[in-house]
């Protein structure tokens, strides 16, 4: 029952073909007891292992959907965290080259994050003693290391990719190296959900896409049910903004999700002016088998480059090269390298956003637009272990039933033409920031107030249901067909 909303009329002819099935099967049974004949006993006999058979079957796959989702709207969730402890050979000091090295020394920790979890765990266990100077962030743990504050520091296993986006840290990556890598699962509390009913009230979202511990992809989508309206806003991950949970002082939005969900939320709420209802976080190999999942999908390259990709089976950064062209078909491994490319073009990080946001809006209206069953329970099989939301279960069934019905109702088969999309992001520009305890200006992205005005004016136009609607129809009209005159009686 937890499903009939999405489809009540096929639901109710399900059930009724079942209940006729059962009656069919008691008819066969009574009349093989009767009658005592091998030819109805076979018959009767085939015809309960159909049965049997389907109704595992669909038992089964009843089950896999409703352990995939309830996967992805459970309130704990446990993630597959992998950290590096990596030193620095220009400081000072007895070489560090082992674990064990790191006894009496000094680590750089960031404040609240996984991987300090872990390593703490990790240290304990082994009986490393070691004393823990907690940071802003990652990349501040990275420039306690090359200025000498601590002789180690707990950073995700993509740190060389963080620092190099830095410019005033990447001078010191070759003198910086891990000495062990190390995985561990941590289980964290998602935040409540809004108590909102998704048919009737718009709502807001904040997706991420989560890379061990970082955020890749930082979007605020608002959805307007009764326009079906989207909007779609990008934020910088090195946006410099105040950070709710370091008492408002500033630091690049990343740190803030590296200490918790709660604290992304709330700086976001904050910078924004406005109420985050939701959190959708998915990982890397979600968008991989995602993408898979659809068929893939077609983007423009204007330019052609290496692109980094995660290959989900070796668990390891591979190296594509994709060429330059217009509808070049990626799969979700090539995908994955696309969006998250940005020095290849000249828009940088801008480029970045903009094709996260294509591969999205490409993908949801694949999803939409199709109606095969496989394809719905590999999305479900990708989604349920590498995606996280708040959303309860009934929340997303009924708003997945009430989007079919409008699609019915308005666009015919498809439900590809059923959302309005409207993508942005928030400008702003490239500066720096002197550190006085680091001698070193630090690389960050200062948002402009007045495109942060400009998009909380369109999300809150959006959430205001007594705002205009304005929704995308499709239309075919040609100047060369004949005009028929209608019939007055119809």
């Amino acid at each position: 029952s937890n499903y009939s909303a999405l489809s009540k009329k096929v639901f109710i002819w399900l059930n009724v073909g079942v209940l006729a099935a059962l009656l069919l099967m008691d008819i066969l049974v009574y009349f093989s007891i009767r009658t005592m004949h091998k030819k109805v006993y076979a018959v009767t006999a085939i015809l309960l292992c159909a049965c049997l058979i389907a109704g595992s079957y669909g038992t089964y796959l009843t089950f896999r959907v409703q352990n995939n989702i309830d996967d992805m709207t459970s309130a704990e969730q446990t993630q597959d965290i992998t950290a590096s402890l990596v030193v620095y050979s220009g400081s000072s000091g007895t070489a560090i080259t082992k674990t064990e090295d790191l006894d009496g020394k000094k680590i750089g920790i960031a404040k609240g994050s996984q991987t300090s979890v872990i390593a703490e765990k990790k240290l304990q266990a082994e009986g490393v003693n070691v004393e823990y100077q907690e940071y802003s962030g990652y990349t501040a743990a990275y420039r306690g290391l090359v200025t000498g504050e601590v002789q180690c520091a707990v950073l995700p296993i993509t740190w060389q990719s963080l620092v190099e986006e830095d410019t005033s840290l990447s001078t010191y990556l070759e003198q910086c190296s891990s000495i062990e890598d190390f995985s561990d699962s941590v289980t964290s509390t998602n935040q409540t959900g809004a108590d909102k009913d998704l048919t009737k009230e718009p709502f807001t979202i904040l997706l991420t896409g989560e890379n061990e511990g970082l955020a890749d992809t930082i979007m605020v989508l608002s959805v307007n049910p009764v326009s079906m309206k989207v909007t779609m806003t990008s934020i910088a991950r090195d946006s410099y903004v105040p950070i709710s949970c370091y008492g408002n002082s500033s630091s690049k939005i990343n740190d803030a999700h590296a200490v918790s969900e709660s604290c992304m939320v709330d700086t976001v709420e904050q910078l924004l002016g406005i109420t985050i209802d939701y959190t959708v976080e998915f990982n890397f190999a979600s968008v991989i088998q995602v993408v898979d999942a659809v068929g893939g999908v077609d983007v423009d390259i204007s330019v052609g480059f290496d692109a980094q990709c995660w290959d989900i089976v070796k668990d390891e950064l591979e190296v594509y090269h994709l060429d330059p062209g217009n509808d070049v078909h990626l799969d979700g491994t090539r995908a994955l390298g696309f969006a998250r490319e940005r020095y290849a073009f000249e828009d940088g990080d801008f480029a970045r956003q903009r094709h996260q946001q294509e591969i999205i809006a490409q993908v949801l209206a694949k999803i939409m637009a199709s109606k095969d069953p496989n394809m719905i329970l590999q999305l479900m099989d990708a989604a349920g272990s590498n995606i996280a939301t708040n959303f309860t279960r009934d929340q997303l069934v009924n708003f997945i039933s009430y989007a079919m019905k409008k699609s019915n109702r308005y666009y015919g088969d498809s439900l590809s033409g059923v959302f309005n999309i409207v993508h942005s992001r928030i400008t702003g520009s490239d500066s720096s920031v002197y550190n006085a305890s680091y001698g070193m200006n630090l690389y960050i992205y200062k948002l402009s107030t007045q495109s942060i005005n400009h998009t909380v004016e369109a999300i809150n136009r959006n959430m205001d249901l007594n705002s205009a609607i304005s929704t995308s129809v499709p239309v075919e009209w040609s100047a060369g067909s004949e005009y028929t005159p209608p019939d007055i009686s119809e």
